[in-house]
């Protein structure tokens, strides 16, 4: 699984440099439309095999992962007030706490 994905990283950098530089150099039509055909070549393969080793749970997982250490990064930064007109000085221990776990468990949903 691992190989794949390193294979089709390659091939999409392959074929995105060889465009990127194609159009920096000199080249003429014919040899153009070549590189171009190949590099384009290059990044199907890459997104194609990157695309067929997903799976919907795996993409799932991600993106619960992601909104969770969003929120839990919210509950952290944003969410501690001490003025007690908004909140009570305890809450934002609380607010820190629970927004410790959720950036916890959001971090290996992504890395997981």
């Amino acid at each position: 699984m691992v190989l794949d994905i390193i294979v089709a990283a390659v091939l999409l950098a392959f074929g995105i440099l060889s465009i990127w530089f194609s159009f920096e150099s000199d080249l003429n039509d014919k040899n153009l439309i070549l590189v171009l055909l190949v590099a384009v070549a290059a990044i199907i393969a890459g997104g194609w095999i990157i695309i067929t080793k997903l799976t919907l749970a795996l993409v799932l997982t991600k993106l619960a992962g992601l909104v969770l250490a969003g929120i839990g990064l919210f509950l952290i930064i944003g969410f501690p007030d001490v003025n007690p007109d908004y909140q009570r000085v305890g809450m934002s221990k609380a607010g820190i706490f629970i927004g410790l776990i959720l950036l916890i468990i959001g971090a290996y949903l992504l890395l997981f």
